[in-house]
């Protein structure tokens, strides 16, 4: 954030709404982070690579299917009460979850279940969180307030994965109690539930809310734009081959870890692997405030796109922790730069009426990732158990993934290359 200059932070935060926004959500993302190593640790400890494949598939189905809907809800309704009933059912389904695990051992079925309840809600929550961002600022801030709120994430990611490690440790024994984590995870909740109210509360004027067109037609709408614009089918269909073949490479990681390391303290390990991706991914967010106005922002999603398949196979050749996590870093700076880039130069060049919908179709690549998890992680499994097998499957699945977001990248250069910035009016 410092190369935004000390004036445009200041102005950003002077934001009331905005401030709080930012601050809880700091809050509440530690609880996520540490939530996601919590239920992906549990399952690759009782499930292997199957339950990770499963969990990916549960969150992914819902996400998938009910994305494009919940962006044109966020277009028809005031984004601030969406939010506060998509953050409460979080809430509940995160209290379920925390029952489930104090109570006894965590069946697979509930795992996955929740996970698809919360797949289900963040089909709503993700396109009205982002619109309400842009309801915060000027038109100008847009991207910087994005990538603020990157800032936010990718610095709770960095200590949550740390501090979920250490949740993890509590108790006694030398396993790992994904419970007190799924606490933590429930009690973060309450500080970005208590500043909602302070959020603005968004009327759309009648010729702005499609009341007549129902909320498919509202969907299809959004589709029918990026139709007729081709940077962004250009910045969408970057984003689906680094979701759909490079992003997967971190729900993987309990695979990597389990398989090469102690399965019952290697939550450890996890730990640091997961730290050292949100590390690169908070240092990347610098740089998206760095080139917030470049002129050929395409150039930068190509080497952001490269940086994070090779990355991915410089560590599945690591077979040291220190190697590991110094890959990691560059992956996620890499993964986390085109990913929130790529978004912000979405949201600035779409209008204010059409940012949910659109925001939703974005949204959509967080089903091909984790389709592509469900498969890789199904296929690891069948390889590990085949006949005579002798090796885990993870190595070929993941070199394999790297490889062909590389050759994808490369193919799609040129075109990126062309992409220039543009003001869209609002």
């Amino acid at each position: 954030m410092a190369s935004l200059g000390f004036s445009q932070v200041n102005a950003l935060f002077s934001i009331k709404s905005f401030r709080n926004f930012w601050v809880a959500n700091i809050v509440s993302n530690l609880g996520t982070s540490a939530f996601v190593m919590a239920i992906s640790w549990l399952t690759v400890k009782e499930y292997g690579a199957f339950g990770i494949a499963s969990l990916a598939l549960g969150y992914g189905i819902p996400q998938f299917c009910l994305q494009i809907i919940g962006g044109s809800v966020a277009d028809r309704f005031a984004r601030r009460r969406l939010y506060a009933i998509t953050e409460t059912s979080l809430l509940a389904s995160a209290g379920i979850l925390l029952i489930a695990s104090v109570t006894g051992p965590v069946p697979l079925w509930l795992l996955v279940g929740v996970n698809a309840v919360n797949g289900a809600i963040s089909s709503f929550d993700t396109p009205a969180r982002s619109a309400l961002i842009t309801e915060m600022v000027a038109p100008d801030q847009v991207i910087n307030a994005q990538q603020a709120y990157s800032t936010s994430s990718s610095i709770t990611n960095i200590f949550g994965p740390a501090l979920g490690g250490i949740l993890l440790s509590i108790g006694k024994g030398e396993g790992s109690h994904e419970e007190i984590a799924f606490l933590f995870n429930a009690i973060s909740f309450i500080p970005l539930l208590a500043c909602i109210q302070s959020l603005p509360l968004t009327h759309f004027d009648k010729k702005d809310k499609p009341k007549e067109a129902g909320l498919v037609q509202g969907a299809l709408d959004g589709i029918q734009f990026v139709r007729t614009r081709r940077d962004l089918r250009i910045l969408l269909l970057l984003l689906a081959f680094v979701m759909l073949l490079g992003m997967p490479f971190q729900a993987l990681l309990p695979i990597f870890v389990s398989t090469h390391l102690n399965p019952e303290s290697g939550h450890v390990f996890y730990a640091s692997l997961l730290s050292a991706v949100s590390l690169g991914g908070f240092c990347s967010s610098l740089i998206g405030f760095e080139e917030g106005t470049m002129s050929r922002p395409g150039l930068l999603l190509i080497i952001a796109s490269l940086t994070l398949g090779l990355s991915i196979l410089v560590l599945v050749s690591s077979g040291v922790i220190h190697w590991a996590s110094l890959a990691a870093f560059f992956a996620g700076a890499g993964g986390t730069l085109v990913i929130n880039y790529d978004n912000a130069l979405i949201e600035k060049n779409t209008p204010m009426e059409l940012q949910g919908r659109i925001a939703s179709i974005a949204s959509l690549t967080k089903g091909l990732q984790a389709f592509s998890v469900a498969a890789a992680g199904y296929l690891i499994h069948i390889l590990s158990h085949a006949p005579s097998s002798t090796t885990s499957g993870y190595l070929e699945v993941q070199v394999s993934l790297a490889l062909i977001l590389l050759l994808s990248v490369c193919t799609l250069s040129p075109s990126l290359y062309k992409i220039r910035q543009t003001q869209t009016s609002s």
